[in-house]
């Protein structure tokens, strides 16, 4: 309070202020709070005193009565407490005034010091409590962290409860849907329980798997989505949407099924790669994103959880997305696409091929690299083009292998509708009854281009280059700013998307490609693909437009020359409606023969020695340049690669060349840069044809170079056709005739014989199944044999009903798989390459087993899923593995025969007709196709031959008893393959493959016992025979008696007991 009071009443502070503070003495104890609060020690009393007077002095005037009074009164207070005062008369001395103002100097001063040392003091406990608090406050914000984190934790871990809860729902969803869809599969077609032909599936379309020498002949089934108004009336079917079976099981579902599991997939392993990239497949180019992972690849399209796809087979086109594992991978190459150098192209080792394209030559070498820096332990060391062509020049390899191997290292791809393989149009004779293959005049000029076999059309051609040529003269003159392009002969070209469509219009999904490509309508009548006549008379000298050579689908499929399905092309002008295509009269309206015949004519001796001349043009140094100029060989720069389009900046003609490029073509990548070496024989010099699954490169080891024999004279398949090629093997006409070169008896019955790539025979007890693992193909110069990777004896029967294998010989079996008891297995079948095993049961289910090699197991197999095929209603009696085609064979006591898909692990269909149940079944390596024979009413044995796709080809009756079939296995186009028939008598009957007419009978008069199995060896050289006894006999040709005979390996019953 003194301290209050001395400050208010300093003569610094305001007059105003000073004199509030007199209103002290209206309190009536102010004497005792003055003598309480003044302390002697700060000397509060003087300091008031002097400061009282000093505003009596200086301030009388300005201060009212009551204000002079007040100040009066607090003197008199001040001397009652003991301070003196200077009255306010007292003279004003110089001296004293003097000492007044010393005085208040100095109070003035010590009040500044106090300040100052007060100010210090608080700021020091303002700081002393500030740091206090500070770390009070990180106390709290370290013990709030702790609990925000804690909470954030917690939260966390709620939420990763929800997100797995929500995963989980999501994969037992998925998993569920997996499980319907393949119950669906399994169960709803026409030899199953939920059968409804209302909604299965009747159209088919081309299967895209790949077979031996990449034909594809295998046709899947489909839901046809094309509108009623392009099909034939008596052909038209509910306008209603196809729902497939069951639909209702999926109609809530938002998400891909098929993008949905690989990219489940794809989440439960690590990702150590990824590029985006575009899916090249001919119906579509589906953006999307590649992964690499630890044991596989994955590739999953944009949005795919947007759009749901409806239950396989789900229309005409395969899913967008879709995985595969490193161990598939057989082959990778860099592509071409849209005449950029930024793709790569796929192959697997189940015949099916990815071509991804991605946004530079960077982007794809990275990804090149990442592949082929992976364990790929199935990788296929493809030959070069040298080694390949030493091999076509010797006759070692058909023109048709030739000519697909050149395409595949050319970049042509079966996925780019604009890359598509191109193969050459052969004969210019399609109006004769008959045909000479030997003759050279009915042969197109292999040496100049489909468009100028005739002069008349090559002298326009050369005109109109002369006149391109002077126009871009004159535009690179006059400076023209939209030059000409650079001169050529045609501005149309041999191979592009509108070429592939017109050939394949009638075979899905190709069928609304077409329809796609031309605005949602057919091409004129007159102008659909309808007559081979008319197609080459266009292409080689009627149009100056049409230049098409043909796809290789001319050589091996003759489905794609049939309307099946019934689209109405329409009515030409001469009125005739166009449906199948027409065929040459020599064919006899017959598609199949067609086909074998002009495979047949590919290889022969004409075209063998001429065309290279064509490989000069297409893939060699005619392509381009001066020599293709000479050649009248050069098509639209646009067609050609390095045409940089980014490098246009002028966008209307950017875009008017990205249209060129994507529909003009594309002129294959070159291969030789001289002109190619001719053909040195007329003759493939090989007699046999190791089996097609294990590829081109194993198949090169097992051909020799032979002497030519003298020709004899023999009857030719087809009496109207000239110059056809019966081929090499045992029994052809036109070999020597066989003789029995080997003969053991074994004193049990076989219940196979099994021909292997080595040249081994097998010959296995009726309950044995061999399994094999074969090491993977080398390379054309390393490869001189097929080694055996592992190799084991199956057996069943046993009655616990446990399959046992024996891989030593010193070893007892161990137990591999226990199988049910429900189905007591019955036969057996193993798939080497992708190693599967088939077991059918007694009541009629066939169970599928997926495995993979291992050493950590005893068996060295272990099975890794399984899944039942349902068909049959009785025993399976018997099950054949076809693997070139992908496909298994199973016949049943109920009489039915069915194929099965070997990829999908699906039904395909069945083969009907018979009258009783199928006794023996084989197929065609080359082919697929499948003899089937069955009891005839009458006595003896019918048999049936049918297309890998189940058509019907012909059946033809034996009076003996057919117990066993096999095909010879000579390559296409240079022999008519056969089935060989083991009869009741001991007899083996040939006949022909193509018309099923018996061509020789192979007779042995030592022994007149039922063949109960028999198999070509790979190479064809000996036919081998086991009859009832357990004798087995071997035929060889009599000119080929001091040939090395196979190794014969017999695993009868008593094997598995040791």
């Amino acid at each position: 309070m003194g301290r209050l009071l001395v400050h208010v009443l300093s003569p610094a502070r305001p007059l105003e202020e000073r004199r509030q503070a007199l209103d002290i003495v209206h309190e009536p104890s102010h004497p005792e709070i003055l003598r309480e609060c003044l302390s002697p020690s700060l000397e509060h009393g003087p300091k008031l005193a002097l400061y009282i007077y000093e505003m009596l002095r200086n301030h009388r005037e300005q201060l009212s009565k009551e204000d002079q009074t007040a100040v009066s009164i607090f003197m008199t207070s001040l001397k009652l407490c003991g301070h003196k005062c200077i009255p306010p008369s007292a003279p004003t001395k110089p001296d004293l005034v003097k000492a007044i103002l010393e005085e208040q100097k100095k109070f003035e001063s010590e009040g500044k010091m106090n300040k100052a040392a007060w100010e210090k003091k608080i700021k020091n406990s303002q700081q002393s409590l500030i740091q206090r608090l500070d770390s009070k406050s990180k106390d709290i914000s370290k013990i709030a962290a702790d609990i925000t984190q804690n909470v954030s934790l917690r939260q966390g871990m709620e939420r990763k409860k929800v997100i797995q809860h929500i995963r989980g729902m999501y994969k037992i969803d998925l998993s569920a849907s997996r499980y319907w869809q393949e119950l669906v599969q399994q169960l709803t077609h026409d030899r199953a329980v939920w059968y409804n032909p209302s909604s299965y599936p009747t159209s088919w379309q081309l299967d895209p798997t790949e077979g031996p020498n990449r034909e594809r002949r295998r046709l899947q089934r489909c839901y046809l989505t094309i509108p009623n108004k392009y099909l034939l009336k008596d052909r038209q079917k509910p306008e209603e949407p196809f729902k497939p079976p069951l639909s209702y099981l999926f109609e809530d579902k938002t998400h891909s099924y098929f993008s949905s599991t690989v990219k489940d997939k794809a989440t439960s392993e690590h990702i150590r790669f990824t590029r985006r990239c575009i899916n090249v497949a001919p119906s579509r180019e589906t953006p999307g994103e590649l992964l690499l992972g630890k044991s596989g690849m994955y590739f999953v399209e944009d949005n795919a959880t947007d759009t749901y796809d409806n239950p396989s087979p789900s229309g005409e086109t395969e899913p967008a997305s879709f995985s595969w594992t490193y161990e598939e991978i057989k082959e990778v190459h860099k592509r071409w696409w849209q005449l950029r150098d930024n793709a790569v192209e796929i192959f697997l080792t189940n015949g099916r091929t990815l071509l991804l394209a991605f946004d530079n030559i960077k982007a794809r070498d990275d990804v090149y690299h990442n592949i082929l820096t992976s364990n790929l332990p199935n990788l296929l060391e493809y030959g070069n083009i040298t080694a390949l062509t030493h091999l076509w020049c010797s006759a070692q390899i058909t023109n048709f292998e030739y000519l697909t191997h050149l395409n595949k290292h050319a970049g042509r791809s079966f996925n780019d509708l604009m890359q598509y393989p191109v193969f050459p149009f052969i004969l210019r004779d399609y109006t004769n009854e008959t045909l000479d293959l030997s003759e050279p005049s009915i042969y197109r000029n292999l040496s100049k281009p489909i468009a100028v076999q005739s002069k008349e059309k090559e002298d326009r051609y050369v005109d109109n280059y002369k006149y391109l040529e002077e126009e871009y003269r004159k535009g690179i003159r006059e400076d023209d700013p939209m030059p000409p392009v650079q001169p050529y002969h045609y501005g149309s070209h041999y191979s592009n998307s509108g070429t592939v469509l017109h050939f394949l219009v009638r075979m899905p999904p190709f069928t609304k490609m077409f329809l796609a490509y031309q605005d949602q309508s057919f091409d004129i009548p007159d102008r659909t693909f309808h007559s081979m006549n008319t197609t080459w008379r266009l292409s080689s000298y009627e149009s100056m437009t049409d230049v098409k050579e043909l796809i290789p689908e001319f050589f091996y499929l003759p489905e794609f020359l049939v309307n099946r399905e019934g689209f109405d092309f329409g009515v030409r002008q001469n009125g005739e409606r166009v449906n199948h295509v027409n065929l040459p009269p020599w064919a006899r309206n017959d598609p199949r023969l067609f086909i074998l015949i002009h495979r047949q004519a590919l290889e022969s001796d004409q075209v063998s020695q001429t065309l290279c001349q064509w490989i000069d043009l297409v893939f060699g140094h005619k392509q381009k340049g001066k020599a293709a100029v000479s050649a009248i060989n050069v098509f639209h720069p646009a067609t050609y690669f390095g045409m940089d389009v980014s490098a246009v900046e002028d966008p209307v003609q950017r875009r008017a060349l990205e249209t060129m490029i994507k529909t003009y073509g594309q002129t294959p990548r070159q291969l030789f840069n001289a002109a190619h070496l001719s053909r040195a024989g007329s003759r493939l010099t090989i007699d046999g044809e190791l089996p097609a699954a294990m590829g081109i490169l194993v198949q090169f080891a097992f051909r020799e170079t032979k002497d030519h024999v003298k020709e004899v004279v023999y009857p030719s398949p087809l009496p109207w056709i000239k110059g056809l090629k019966w081929g090499e093997y045992v029994g052809s006409p036109s070999a020597p005739d066989p003789i029995v070169c080997f003969s053991q008896p074994h004193g049990e019955r076989f219940g196979s014989l099994l021909a292997l790539p080595t040249r081994a025979i097998c010959g296995l007890s009726r309950k044995f199944c061999l399994m094999m693992i074969y090491s993977k193909e080398q390379g054309v110069r390393s490869m001189h044999s097929t080694d055996i990777q592992w190799s084991a004896i199956l057996s069943w029967g046993y009655a616990d009903n446990i399959l046992r294998l024996k891989s030593k010989q010193s070893e007892p079996p161990v137990n591999f798989i226990q199988c049910s008891q429900l189905f007591q297995v019955t036969s057996c079948a193993w798939v080497p390459d992708s190693c599967q095993l088939f077991t059918g049961s007694e009541c009629g289910v066939i169970t599928a087993y997926n495995s993979r090699f291992t050493s950590s197991t005893p068996s060295e197999v272990e099975v890794e899923s399984q899944v039942y095929l349902y068909g049959h209603s009785g025993e399976v009696t018997s099950l054949f593995v076809c693997k070139p085609y992908s496909i298994l064979i199973s016949v049943s006591k109920d009489g039915s025969c069915i194929i099965w898909d070997l990829n999908r692990l699906c039904y395909v269909q069945s083969l009907t007709g018979h009258k009783s149940p199928v006794s023996a079944v084989s197929a065609s390596e080359t082919t697929g196709d499948i003899a089937t024979v069955c009891d005839s009413v009458g006595g003896g044995s019918d048999l049936r031959l049918w297309t890998v796709n189940g058509d019907l080809i012909g059946h033809v009756h034996c009076r003996e008893i057919i117990c066993s079939v096999a095909f010879s296995n000579q390559p296409e186009g240079v022999s008519v393959n056969v089935i060989a028939g083991g009869l009741e008598n001991g007899v083996v009957r040939l006949w022909s493959t193509w018309d099923l007419k018996p061509v020789r009978e192979i007779t042995f008069p030592k022994s007149n016992r039922p063949i109960v199995s028999l198999t070509y060896s790979c190479d064809g050289h000996h036919l081998y025979t086991a009859n009832s006894e357990g004798t087995v006999i071997a035929w060889c040709r009599r000119d080929q008696q001091k040939m090395k005979l196979p190794m014969f390996y017999s695993f009868l019953s008593s094997y598995a007991a040791g």
